[in-house]
């Protein structure tokens, strides 16, 4: 059932300064751009957009100067086109690993948020966004949003699905779940799952019931302390197949959820569950890590 907020918002608002873009002209990337766009200006930030030419896939020196120009030519329309949007942009155009020089540059630009495609040129190798995306989403130390070629979903965001198991590990992705939120005028959804099948001798179904309604009953805390509008689901299945089928139901604009949950019990393994739902959705995903701290 829905809980309206109970007042005013006394939680800071999580502070987004640059957000990375990489491009290399693909759909994925142009879809990842579409969304950055859409959080900077709600958030104030500036994006900063990184093409990679990756040596070891080009057979030429010529080849090579030619993927260069091509590149250099996609991060300058990328610029035009969130500078069109009213957002600050800049560019970079590196050679090297693709998922390196994207780690090195959310270091050395003190990057706050990474926006990415999960499918990108294959045909000549260049920058495979799916398989690189996923090596950010394992490596990096602030949050990842991953968005599918075609992904479904609104941009401004109406519909927030926050998935959570209650542990430490997820509060930063319920954190930054509501204040996204906020900064949207959504709404968000608190989803916490019992999984199906056996379970350990020490608990029973029951009290897994109880731990998930304790789950979404955090992010309602938190939805009430930023004054954000909170509905709850406790549902019951396979993780990340419910979080998926949960998403498309209520044709969600975004899923937040974190990269490392409980392991002790099997209640929601949160490692796992997000690069499962990471393969799946169609909804963009924003994976945030459990030791990440915002600004605010």
């Amino acid at each position: 059932m829905p809980r309206e907020p109970s007042g005013m918002s006394q939680q800071a608002a999580v502070e987004l300064r640059r957000i990375l873009v990489p491009v290399d002209g693909s759909e994925g990337a142009d879809a990842a751009l579409n969304h950055a766009i859409s959080l900077a200006g709600a958030v104030g930030a500036e994006i900063r957009l990184l093409s990679v030419v990756d040596p070891y896939v080009l057979s030429t020196v010529t080849e090579r100067k030619e993927v260069e120009e091509e590149l250099e030519a996609v991060v300058e329309e990328a610029a035009a086109r969130v500078r069109d949007a009213g957002v600050e942009a800049s560019t970079a155009v590196e050679t090297g690993f693709p998922h390196e020089e994207i780690l090195d540059a959310v270091a050395d630009d003190d990057i706050d948020l990474v926006a990415m495609g999960t499918h990108g040129r294959r045909g000549l190798q260049r920058f495979v966004l799916g398989s690189v995306a996923e090596k950010v989403v394992r490596l990096s130390p602030v949050p990842v949003l991953t968005v599918r070629t075609g992904a479904t979903g609104r941009r401004p965001y109406e519909n927030i699905v926050v998935p959570t198991d209650g542990s430490d590990a997820a509060l930063p992705a319920e954190r930054l779940g509501v204040n996204l939120t906020g900064q949207f005028d959504a709404v968000a959804h608190a989803l916490s799952v019992v999984p199906k099948g056996r379970i350990r001798s020490s608990e029973t179904v029951e009290a897994q019931e109880e731990a998930a309604r304790k789950a979404v009953d955090r992010v309602v805390a938190l939805g009430d302390a930023a004054g954000v509008r909170v509905e709850e689901a406790v549902e019951h299945g396979v993780p990340h197949r419910v979080i998926v089928d949960y998403c498309e139901s209520l044709d969600a604009d975004l899923a937040v959820l974190g990269t490392h949950g409980r392991t002790g019990v099997e209640r929601f393994v949160l490692g796992s569950v997000a690069e499962k739902v990471l393969r799946l959705s169609e909804t963009p995903v924003l994976v945030v890590p459990s030791g990440w701290e915002a600004r605010e």
